[in-house]
């Protein structure tokens, strides 16, 4: 796999993504990704980033040089530490995973394990520019595990209501189902085109809306879920809570989808931005409508 990711690295990231979400693993795939964007120091030799507890990836009101945060990976050697400074300045430090205090996080899915860790930096270098690409890379990663988990929570609502039969029909059949799935649909393949803009275009404002389309995807479509399977989809012995569970942890890293949309609109739509024009992220032209090539800008 490493011979993948370093001959095509979009992709194979992508692909490992969506792996991850669709088998529901855990790797050190969003510790890579982001700090793939920033650049360590070869006798450091980070295995791992704490992820601030806030929901836009700064923390506040905390003492100079300290942290407090989730810790994804590796529970193992260096981990690379965010230190955040007056109006959104981040420096990057190096601690050892010993030296930090740390324990199991409780989450919606057991089978995560995530610490909640904290401490302090002593040494610290300017990352401003480079924190902000890093959380971009892990918002394409996280909206891409959770559109993975949205595809299968859609898979599983569509072959329940395919096999369960009621009143001699599939309960598929009946329009009340069979409506709130096509939506759910729309919404998945709504995300996927918001992911393929923010893959293509690298940049903060496609992922950040790749992030809030596939956590809100996510949740709508859990809820299509659990109504079409009914009380099955609640046991322990159903695959369907897991993916739900899973959606929920993930959609919690580097913001949520709701905190992301009151942030997204109050940048766009503050009185400081009041004349400006809104940015179009995916458009199509008529030639595309009559099966043609797309035109995104």
């Amino acid at each position: 796999m490493g011979e993948i990711e370093v001959e095509y690295p979009t992709k194979a990231d992508r692909l490992l993504f969506q792996a991850q979400g669709r088998f529901l693993t855990q790797t050190d795939c969003l510790d890579r990704t982001v700090l793939s964007e920033l650049e360590c120091p070869a006798e450091h030799r980070a295995t791992g980033v704490v992820l601030p507890r806030t929901g836009d990836g700064y923390t506040t009101g905390l003492d100079a040089g300290a942290f407090d945060g989730v810790l994804t990976g590796s529970a193992e050697g260096v981990v690379a530490v965010p230190i955040f400074g007056p109006s959104r300045s981040v420096d990057i430090g190096f601690v050892d995973v010993g030296a930090m205090q740390s324990r199991p996080l409780d989450t919606f899915d057991c089978s995560l394990r995530w610490l909640h860790v904290s401490g302090s930096v002593d040494t610290t270098v300017p990352a401003t520019a480079q924190w902000r690409c890093a959380a971009s890379a892990g918002h394409r990663g996280i909206a891409t595990e959770l559109h993975a988990l949205t595809e299968e929570l859609l898979v599983i609502a569509v072959d329940h209501s395919s096999s369960r039969v009621q009143f001699g029909r599939p309960i598929g059949s009946y329009q009340s189902p069979r409506h709130a799935m096509a939506e759910a649909s729309a919404l998945v393949e709504g995300t996927r085109a918001l992911l393929d803009e923010a893959w293509r275009r690298r940049d903060s404002f496609s992922a950040t809306l790749a992030k809030i389309a596939a956590g809100r995807a996510h949740r709508a479509v859990s809820d299509v879920a659990l109504q079409v399977c009914g009380a099955i989809g609640l046991t322990a012995e159903h695959r369907l809570h897991r993916y739900v569970a899973r959606g929920f942890q993930l959609d919690s890293l580097l913001g949520s989808y709701r905190h992301h949309e009151v942030m997204l609109t109050e940048e766009l739509f503050g009185e400081e931005n009041s004349e400006m024009a809104l940015p179009t992220v995916v458009s199509w032209n008529r030639t595309a409508e009559r099966g043609g090539p797309r035109t995104a800008r």
